[in-house]
């Protein structure tokens, strides 16, 4: 490089340096808060806090009212229906059909028997007082003047009955099923009954069932029905009496089957 070219170069460099130092020194500065200031912005702050917190107050205290509004209305409802008179629905003949035999007679099918029923025995056409007795395991039926005799080539036997409210005394003629040894309770030695099997209704129930044979005129009831006429048919409540009613005639009985 020239000795011209840097009496040249060498001005212009100093004028620029010039002119930034006094770009920079020229730039204001920030001036400092007065505590006056300070205690206006402070104020002004607080008054938009306290503002903003009053209305987030006044909106939870309207939600809260409409809240109970509501809740007070709903209540008003409630009451009106717990006022309301019931319809019950009209009860039809089938549907009180219906209820009566569900108190008859469990889910299963099987009867609801008491601790006495009214049974029929088609035999004699008459209804008696029967003793549900589960501790029995066999039914029985008071018998008198018990006599086995033979008839076509096989064995029968002839016996009374005893009927309340009747002076005489049934008679009863029926085929000999078998004989069975029972031993009573209150006694030692071994009782060899007669067996007879005959047509008996309980409430809906009709079939033949099977009866030992003994004098049971000493007993409030003639007839007693044991557990193995019990087990497979019907459920017993002891705190219940006469739960099926009493049974209707062979005759009716077919006729409110159709």
């Amino acid at each position: 490089m020239n000795k011209v070219a840097a009496s040249l170069i060498f001005p212009l460099l100093l004028t620029a340096c010039v002119s930034n130092t006094s770009q920079v020194d020229t730039q204001p500065q920030p001036q400092p808060i007065t505590e006056p200031e300070l205690s206006a912005g402070l104020a002004s702050l607080e008054t938009r806090l306290l503002s903003s917190m009053a209305e987030q107050n006044q909106q939870q205290s309207n939600n809260s009212h409409a809240f109970m509004a509501a809740l007070q209305q709903d209540i008003k409802n409630l009451k009106k229906q717990i006022n309301r008179p019931i319809v019950m629905p009209q009860t039809t003949a089938s549907t009180a059909k219906v209820t009566e035999q569900r108190k008859e007679e469990t889910l299963d099918g099987k009867l609801v028997v008491g601790e006495t029923e009214q049974v029929w025995l088609d035999i004699v056409n008459d209804n008696f007082a029967a003793r549900i007795d589960t501790g029995a395991t066999t039914s029985s039926l008071s018998a008198q003047d018990i006599t086995v005799f033979e008839r076509d080539g096989k064995p029968w036997v002839s016996f009374n009955m005893a009927h309340e409210g009747v002076d005489e005394k049934l008679q009863v003629e029926t085929p000999l099923v078998r004989y069975v040894r029972i031993r009573q309770a209150s006694a030692e030695d071994i009782e060899r009954r007669p067996v007879v099997e005959l047509t008996m209704r309980l409430g809906r129930f009709a079939q033949k069932t099977e009866f030992t044979l003994t004098d049971r005129s000493q007993m409030t009831y003639s007839v007693l029905l044991g557990r193995e006429f019990l087990k497979d048919i019907a459920v017993v409540d002891i705190a219940r009496q006469n739960v099926q009613g009493k049974p209707l005639r062979p005759a009716a009985a077919a006729a409110k089957s159709e």
